[in-house]
């Protein structure tokens, strides 16, 4: 079986240092702190992913406004001439040059776009943000340019980032943005609402043509029942596997998600579907 992470980071020291600087936050998400320290090259994204009998995996880099120009050349030179390794697009709603950085971004094959709200302090329904997805909206009309979005879905930022609840991508908010541009292929990364209160992704987070989830971490936050459950609800064909990786090995990653699709009792081809149809449609393999 064909398997791609389409969740997985290359991050570089200062960032590592800061998140495990965060008091409580390693062992609030059950990060893997004994490992990572030996995952910041792609040299070993690629050897625990080989490790593993993952095939390929998506990179999501994440920038400020005015670093996403040099933050995707950066990734896209990781990338280069490597088979095994796809890049989404750092993106921001204040971008300057965004034609041109989107047009760049195309031309090279990238069709994710990935956005950190309560990192990148984007409020998702400001008029900035809608004028972003209705431009994506428009070129995908339009037939010029093909992306979908990606967003991090971390509930309780505000406590541990000190970011404002305005800034984060709740289960809520990201429901109503799926609806408003139904048009556009989003992905809610860990399946819609990481540490968020289950009953919140359940009543807010309806399933959608358009809406995507993908497992990173999640399954590590909720109980197996809950986690099954939203597994049910919104189907293998709207489930995508994800890692997170350098938090969360390959290895494990892939036995643990695909334990808890057996228990779902999902079938191989459904389950073929989550660990790489439905990430190879949205990119165009």
């Amino acid at each position: 079986m064909t398997i791609i992470d389409c969740h997985a980071h290359i991050y570089t020291p200062a960032i590592i240092a800061n998140v495990l600087s965060i008091e409580g936050l390693a062992a609030f998400l059950h990060l893997d702190t004994k490992a990572v320290a030996g995952r910041m090259e792609k040299s070993a994204l690629k050897r625990e992913a080989l490790a593993a009998g993952v095939n390929a995996c998506l990179l999501l880099p994440v920038a400020s406004a005015g670093g996403v120009p040099s933050t995707n050349d950066l990734f896209l030179k990781i990338v280069e001439g490597e088979p095994g390794l796809f890049t989404a697009g750092a993106i921001h709603p204040l971008t300057p040059g965004m034609d041109e950085e989107l047009e760049k971004l195309s031309s090279r094959g990238v069709r994710a776009l990935k956005l950190s709200t309560f990192s990148q302090k984007i409020d998702l329904e400001a008029e900035e943000s809608i004028r972003l997805f209705e431009k994506i909206r428009a070129l995908k009309i339009a037939g010029k340019l093909q992306f979908f979005i990606i967003l991090d879905t971390f509930y309780q930022a505000d406590l541990f980032f000190r970011s404002s609840r305005q800034y984060l991508t709740t289960p809520e908010r990201l429901n109503r943005l799926a609806a408003q541009f139904p048009e556009i292929d989003f992905v809610g990364a860990h399946m819609g609402g990481l540490a968020a209160p289950f009953r919140e992704i359940v009543e807010h987070l309806a399933p959608k043509n358009n809406l995507y989830l993908d497992t990173s971490n999640a399954a590590h936050m909720f109980s197996r029942k809950e986690f099954i459950r939203l597994l049910t609800i919104h189907g293998p064909e709207r489930i995508m596997f994800g890692t997170d990786w350098p938090w969360f090995g390959h290895v494990e990653e892939t036995a643990f998600i695909r334990g808890l699709l057996n228990e779902a009792r999902f079938s191989s081809e459904e389950q073929s579907n989550i660990f790489s149809g439905n990430i190879s449609r949205l990119l165009g393999l």
